[in-house]
Parts: structure tokens; sequence; C-alpha cells
């Protein structure tokens, strides 16, 4: 039996058209048995891999009602803000409260966040590569409930990241390229819009985005969830430790990584090891709105840089992922991340050429990149490309179809524009004429993409 045939997606709400359209991806992977594991490398345990759930009923669903706007205000000491706001960079942390709906919790770690792009202005100061403190407008901020305390808990949740969309006019990008993932019964983190304070200051409209953590994999996989959270890390290292850097969870020196290894093993041993230790019909939902969508600065942008991307050190890199290893059947599963350039939004990430197209494989700059298909492992996903045509159908014709997608816009919309009108201009933030101008924007990059079927250049 195909082992796809264990694997189910529950969500509160399926539509009938789309369960059959996933139903028909997971029918075409399964299509023919699947080949035995090679002699020259040991199957992993092909038992029940578990449900993959999208949307969890957990007490941080609460926090992520997407029919709600909600306030957090930190309460920090001038002091302690002052230090942090001299260098965000540096994501100190600092020590404070959190004040939400009448209540109190704390002490608690708060710190400013983010990559080098996250930090420009109007964050700092400065240019792309060379961001400059002091602080000047807004920032991405994390919290981290067991900074002080490791068993505190906030709805369940040890960290919570508010980003600020600041390369973002529509401020709608994060939100609605998770809800994309989630809707097609993928493993991706819930995402919201809230307003933040600094001490009864009102900082700017956020976009509040889950952790991916420990507590997230035991919410989505019901196999258990304890297996091993990897971020940045590509199946391509040698090296035990280069995984171990990348650990999220169970992050103790002793942590096994012999799944990691194996997994590169498979990607170099055979199209049979490697499906062996994936989940076909998942990955191909998860490429199908990662490039429909025109993820550009994911899993599927491989740059050229001193020192790679992400936890990839060998001069070449991608980022903006993480892996979730399954404990019980050394299953891999691929999560999104840091979708705030999704949807073409900028020249400078643009991949090129398609992704399972052939291209280039030297890097010839720094600042270049190389085409995705010189990756095994993406370039073995090149030769499921029927499948993944019917994966992109499914796709454009269910939770990526315009009364979908334009419904959410608007709710959304409607949910945010008193805060957007309330922000205007404060830290950079954009005026409601800038902000209607960027949803417009948007809108027109999602009929773009929907036309090209994920490649719009």
């Amino acid at each position: 039996m195909c082992i796809l045939e264990n694997v189910r997606v529950r969500r509160r709400i399926v539509p009938l058209f789309i369960s059959l359209l996933l139903g028909a991806i997971t029918s075409l992977a399964c299509s023919e048995p699947a080949p035995a594991c090679p002699t020259a490398l040991s199957c992993p345990d092909a038992g029940d891999p578990g449900i993959v759930v999208s949307e969890p009923a957990d007490d941080a669903a609460y926090l992520f009602d997407q029919g709600a706007l909600r306030t957090y205000n930190l309460i920090v000491a001038e002091a302690d803000l002052a230090i942090i706001d001299a260098n965000p960079m540096t994501e100190q942390w600092v020590t404070g409260m959190l004040e939400f709906e009448d209540k109190q919790y704390g002490p608690l770690g708060i710190r400013y966040k983010g990559s080098v792009g996250a930090f420009l202005a109007p964050c700092m100061g400065g240019t792309l590569g060379t961001p400059q403190g002091p602080k000047q407008g807004k920032c991405s901020v994390k919290i981290g409930f067991d900074h002080v305390d490791e068993n505190a808990r906030f709805f369940g949740l040890r960290k919570l990241n508010l980003h600020s969309m600041n390369n973002d006019p529509s401020m709608m990008r994060d939100r609605l390229g998770y809800s994309m993932f989630r809707d097609m019964g993928l493993a991706a983190p819930r995402a919201v819009h809230a307003r933040l304070l600094f001490n009864g200051r009102l900082e700017g409209l956020f976009a509040v985005v889950e952790q991916v953590d420990g507590r997230f994999a035991r919410s989505r996989f019901t196999e258990g969830g304890e297996g091993n959270v990897y971020k940045e890390i590509w199946p391509l290292h040698d090296d035990p430790h280069a995984y171990t850097r990348a650990l999220e969870t169970n992050q103790a020196p002793t942590t096994s990584v012999a799944g990691m290894l194996h997994f590169k093993q498979a990607v170099e041993t055979s199209p049979a090891a490697i499906q062996a230790v994936l989940d076909r019909a998942y990955i191909l939902r998860y490429i199908a709105v990662d490039r429909v969508i025109v993820n550009d600065d994911g899993a599927f942008h491989w740059w050229c840089a001193k020192g790679g991307q992400g936890n990839n050190p060998n001069g070449v890199g991608n980022h903006n992922y993480y892996w979730y290893e399954a404990a019980a059947t050394m299953r891999f599963w691929l999560i999104p991340w840091d979708l705030d350039s999704s949807f073409d939004a900028s020249p400078f990430v643009r991949i090129a050429p398609e992704w399972s197209a052939e291209g280039p494989c030297s890097c010839q700059s720094p600042a270049g990149q190389r085409a995705p298909s010189c990756d095994r492992l993406v370039k073995h996903w090149g030769t499921w490309r029927p499948d993944y045509e019917v994966a992109v159908d499914a796709f454009l014709q269910g939770p990526f179809a315009p009364n979908n997608v334009d419904s959410k816009i608007a709710a959304w919309s409607s949910q945010i524009e008193g805060s957007v009108a309330e922000t205007a201009g404060l830290n950079g933030a954009p005026t409601a004429i800038t902000w209607r101008a960027g949803v417009s924007g948007l809108q027109g990059k999602i009929a773009t993409a929907r036309a090209a079927r994920g490649f719009p250049y």
C-alpha cells in the first residue's frame, strides 16, 4: 500500500471541492506503488506518519482568531527601552511585562528581531547589508514568555513574533501567505494583525506570527510532534554539527541528528530513497503554494553569498523555512517562514529561472543566485512536474480562487482600516492612501501570479 494513503488533512471546514482536488493530488502521487528502498540504505519506519493539522483548536487559537484585532501593551523600564533602542541589531533581551485584555503577564523577555533587511529604515538608518542604529521607527519584536521562567506560557505559547511589515505597504503579505499554506492543508504558522504599545504609547500595527517550535510541532503533527525541528538547513551536509546548530527543539548536546544525515544520504541515493522520507502529496502542495504566491525569498532561492544563507555554510544556500522530522517514522515535513517578500514583493529576490528549469549552477558573484534545480532534492522534485501542475490546479481552484482571496483581503482591510489611519506616518508606517495603493498593488500581483501559475517574469 502506498504510505500516502495514510496521510490525511484535518481542518475545521474544508469545502467539498477542495477536498476532492486535494484527494486527486494524493491519488496521483500514489498512482504507482512506492519503490522499495535500495539495500544500501536502510528504510525508516513506514508506519502511519500521522495527520497534519493545519488549523489546531489549541489555546493559542484565541490569539489567532481571524475576526479579532487585539492590542498588546509591553511594559518596559524606560532605561531598558533606551538600551535596546540604541542598537536594535544586538537583539538584546530586556525584562518587562505584558498587559493584554486587562491582565498582566510576566515577567518576560522582550527584544527586537529580524534579519538584516528587517533592520532597514524605518527601523534603523543605513543601507541594505549595513543598517545602522539607533532605532528610528518601527522594528519587529519578539516576546519570550519563557525568558525569565522557562515554564511560563501565554495561551500555551513560549514565544510570539510581532513583525513590523515595514517592507509591505499592503500590510497583508505575511498573513495572506501563511493562510494560503494552511488552506492547502500544510503545516504553517498562524498570523493576524494587532496593535502594539510600549508603556502605553502606540508603536504601530504589526503582524503577529506564530513561533515554529516544539509546541507548534505538537499542535500540527499527530504522530506526536516530539521530533526535531530544524531552521534553515538543507540535507546537503556531512558534518552532523551543521544540523545540531540548526536545531530549534531537543537542543541537548546528546540529541541525535541521524535522521538528517539519513535524509542527505537518501537524496544522494535514489528517487526511491527520497520518497521514503517525504510525503510526496504534501511536498507537491507546498511547492504549488510557494511558487504560485511567488515566495521568492524562501526555500527555492539559492543565494550565492559568503557563508551561504541560514544555517547552510558552504557559500550557497537557501533560507526562510523549517523542517520537522517526525520522531516515530523519520519522515520530513517542510514548513514556510518569513513571507513578507511573497507575492513578488521585491525584484531583489526574484528567482530565475523557474524552480524546475535548468540554469547556471556556478556562483558568479556574491550577490547572485544559483538555479534551484542545481540542488539534487529540488531537481528530483522537478521530475514530479505533471503532479505539480495538478497541485497548482487544486490551489488555483480552491484557496487561491479569486472569491476566496478577495474575501480575505476585504475582511482584513475592513478590520485594520481604523488602525492604519490611527498609525499613519507613525514610526514610518504608511499613510491610509499609501496603504490602499499597497493593497491594490498586491491584488494586481495576485492576478498576475494566478495567470502565470507561479512564474510571472
